[in-house]
């Protein structure tokens, strides 16, 4: 397959280029590529596919207790928002629960379907804070468990990319040092202080989990977390849907760092749907125009979706480019799979979206094929 005459996001800016396609990846991007057969992209961008590596569910379903059948119904609809690819993530919940999320998301990721990849899992919990534990219960909080873990990471095949952990928690620093070679590991739900961040930055920690959310604020005086971010080359995820940060916010992160800045939709399983009443991580979860929260008040994931939070962040000002890479290259890079997607690169994954210039999705290339979304 060759896309012809587009404007093609590459190293960070648009480009007018050809890029051809074989099976699942793309050989070949060039100034001009002979083709018979084509697809004319004049006028067009040409963008690689979203990569949303924190989403606990939508249409009604949800990774930690989702069938199959319900995994892939979910994949569909993240395909057909132009998240190409997603980390399934799992929440605080019952140790049974969680080895059966684990088994169900393994034998999805093996299985051939239409719809989003599943790159692996996001472990959120529950090696979290009770402080700062947001929509995650209390009862099924655990102190960190190598022996737990280990169980988990293997009834998935392996496929645990990401690891949420408080610092706080005893030998935090020590499963930091024996997990960061193979895994990302996410500070997370933390009232830890700038000291210790960055202790756990040192270690290995790669990564921060909705920053500003689920942990201390900016203070001149106590930096935290979010001000040991500053000081280290670590990623750190946004949700951008209006609701949990300040469009501010937003646009002082982005002016800060934006190489560091991880677009995130941390939706729950009311994304795609109406207002009611939902569920996550066993606990009911109440949706008023569009904000999720618990029935004390406490917000509880989103609604939105990677390519909605991306145009949120367009519209509060951030450059279109910074927000393309922050929903693509560098998520990809996040979770070590930057060899696979992220990019519009020869030997990547053919996995691209037809936009205009104001990135309304026009057409979908998941691993080479046309998504049509049936």
């Amino acid at each position: 397959m060759v896309f012809k005459h587009a404007n093609v996001f590459i190293d960070g800016r648009f480009q007018l280029l050809d890029v051809a396609t074989k099976d699942d990846k793309i050989t070949q991007i060039a100034e001009s590529i002979d083709s018979e057969e084509y697809i004319d992209c004049t006028g067009k961008y040409l963008i690689p596919g979203f990569i949303d590596i924190h989403s606990h569910g939508c249409v009604g379903f949800d990774f930690t207790n989702g069938t199959e059948e319900e995994l892939i119904a979910m994949c569909k609809y993240y395909a057909s928002k132009g998240v190409t690819s997603v980390l399934a993530t799992v929440m605080t919940e019952k140790y049974p629960v969680l080895k059966q999320s684990m088994l169900n998301i393994k034998s999805v990721m093996h299985t051939d379907y239409p719809g989003s990849t599943i790159l692996g899992i996001n472990m959120e919990g529950p090696f979290l804070g009770a402080d700062k534990k947001g929509a995650h219960d209390e009862k099924y909080l655990r102190p960190i468990d190598e022996v737990m873990f280990n169980e988990l990471n293997e009834l998935s095949g392996n496929c645990i990319r990401l690891v949420d952990i408080d610092p706080k928690k005893e030998g935090a620093l020590d499963f930091i040092r024996s997990h960061s070679k193979t895994k990302t590991i996410s500070l997370a739900h933390t009232s830890c202080n700038y000291e210790l961040a960055c202790e756990a930055f040192q270690a290995g920690a790669s990564h921060i989990t909705h920053l500003f959310n689920a942990m201390n604020g900016l203070h001149h005086r106590e930096p935290g977390l979010i001000g040991a971010m500053s000081d280290f080359d670590v990623h750190a995820e946004l949700i951008t849907d209006g609701i949990h940060i300040h469009p501010a916010v937003v646009r002082m992160m982005f002016k800060l760092d934006p190489q560091k800045m991880i677009i995130i939709s941390d939706s729950m399983s009311a994304s795609g749907l109406e207002d009611g009443l939902y569920s996550l991580g066993g606990q009911d979860v109440y949706v008023k125009n569009k904000k999720a929260t618990l029935i004390d008040g406490t917000i509880a994931g989103s609604t939105t979706n990677v390519h909605e939070a991306l145009l949120n962040c367009i519209a509060f000002g951030v450059k279109k480019e910074d927000a393309i890479l922050s929903a693509t290259k560098i998520p990809a890079k996040s979770v070590k799979a930057d060899d696979e997607v992220g990019e519009i690169s020869i030997g990547k994954k053919a996995n691209m979206l037809i936009t205009d210039e104001d990135l309304t999705i026009e057409r979908i290339f998941i691993n080479g094929k046309e998504f049509l979304n049936s």
